[in-house]
């Protein structure tokens, strides 16, 4: 079991978005989602006491297109319910016996760390628009699900986060403009991931 301590005064949404967003987290379905990683955030006090199941890391060796249709499903999910991770990457997704989890549903997206004011994203993972805006959207989630594709398949090179992390340009690895990113489905998504990771295998 993950345990966490989050002093509400370093919670920086609106009281009553943290307390939705953990009413949603606690009533997230766990058995029919196998993506999602039971979770439960409890009010103290001062305080919200957070815990999360403990999960065995499997080491990744040759992954397919069918690996990440639980995960596809999970995050639609997430869209139905207007649930935003804001942080899906490599250190937030990982893959276990029982395939891909997502783990650190974070109760706030805005937040004090190490007496910083941070949006808890990752960059270059992000709408450029919400990382000015300082917020997390389902647009933030779909730019991070598509390079988490392609980086665990070895598609997208240190030397290209390089790049986008100094340019913040998806358009020309998407292949369209990201602002319309939210009309397209996560397992379109997939697809075009996978349409790049097999060019570049041939």
């Amino acid at each position: 079991m993950i345990h966490k301590i989050y002093p509400k005064e370093a919670l920086l949404d609106a009281d009553s978005q943290v307390k939705h967003r953990i009413a949603l987290i606690n009533g997230f379905d766990y058995k029919r989602y196998r993506s999602l990683v039971g979770t439960e955030i409890v009010e103290q006090n001062d305080h919200y006491s957070y815990r999360q199941d403990l999960l065995e890391i499997k080491k990744i060796k040759s992954l397919k297109r069918s690996d990440f249709l639980g995960l596809v499903r999970a995050l639609e999910y997430f869209n139905l319910l207007n649930f935003v991770h804001g942080d899906l990457n490599k250190k937030n997704i990982i893959y276990t016996e029982d395939g891909f989890k997502i783990i650190d549903y974070e109760p706030s997206h805005v937040q004090i760390k190490n007496k910083i004011k941070q949006l808890m994203v990752t960059i270059p993972y992000v709408l450029r628009s919400d990382l000015e805006g300082n917020i997390a959207t389902t647009a933030t989630d779909k730019i991070g699900f598509f390079y988490f594709v392609l980086r665990v398949n070895n598609a997208f090179s240190s030397m290209n986060i390089v790049k986008l992390t100094k340019e913040l340009n998806h358009d020309t690895v998407l292949g369209f403009d990201v602002n319309t990113i939210n009309s397209i489905t996560y397992l379109e998504l997939l697809d075009r991931a996978y349409s790049i990771i097999q060019k570049q295998q041939h």
